[in-house]
């Protein structure tokens, strides 16, 4: 389902502990990574993978795990779990939950910049604390903020079509 049909259709996402909320979320995961272009280093070939990572629960990992079934242009779709101590590096989307504290939420996004990581979370606040993708909720819609000049520090270039469906926070939205 496109991004825009998604939020059109007002996708309603539940209570964290829901499998349809999960769904909704990797959805919308799936369709940034459509709707993103990724430096040309970040891939090893020209049919090389496009690799969703997840570190989280369960829900998260067999959510994402059907897009595995999907491609992105020429790219397989690669869904990954990590754990807590791997570095996020090798994913072209990190998605996580939480963040331990603002320390690793920092060291997190300097090595998305690094390695042109894009960095999704429905952590409360993400995209104005630095994340270049939050999932927010809105009376029981999901909607997503981006943080423009965090994502533009990563490399990783977001479609317009993608933006106008964005509120934009952080600097770039004053």
């Amino acid at each position: 389902m496109a991004l825009a049909s998604l939020l059109a259709t007002g996708a309603v996402a539940h209570p964290d502990d829901d499998p349809k909320a999960a769904a909704v979320k990797a959805a919308f995961v799936y369709n940034f990574a459509k709707f993103a272009t990724w430096p040309a280093r970040r891939f090893l070939s020209p049919s090389a993978p496009v690799i969703l990572c997840v570190r989280g629960d369960d829900l998260e990992w067999r959510a994402l795990r059907p897009l595995t079934e999907k491609q992105i242009g020429e790219h397989p779709v690669e869904v990954r779990v990590l754990d807590a101590d791997m570095p996020v590096d090798a994913c072209h989307i990190f998605f996580s939950s939480e963040f331990v504290s603002g320390g690793s939420l920092r060291d997190a996004l300097a090595t998305a910049s690094r390695y042109a990581v894009l960095m999704v979370s429905d952590m409360p606040g993400f995209a104005s604390l630095g994340g270049h993708i939050g999932l927010v909720q809105d009376h029981n819609r999901l909607r997503f903020q981006v943080n423009l000049d965090s994502v533009t520090r990563t490399g990783v270039k977001l479609s317009s079509k993608l933006l106008q469906l964005a509120e934009i926070v952080g600097p770039a939205s004053q």
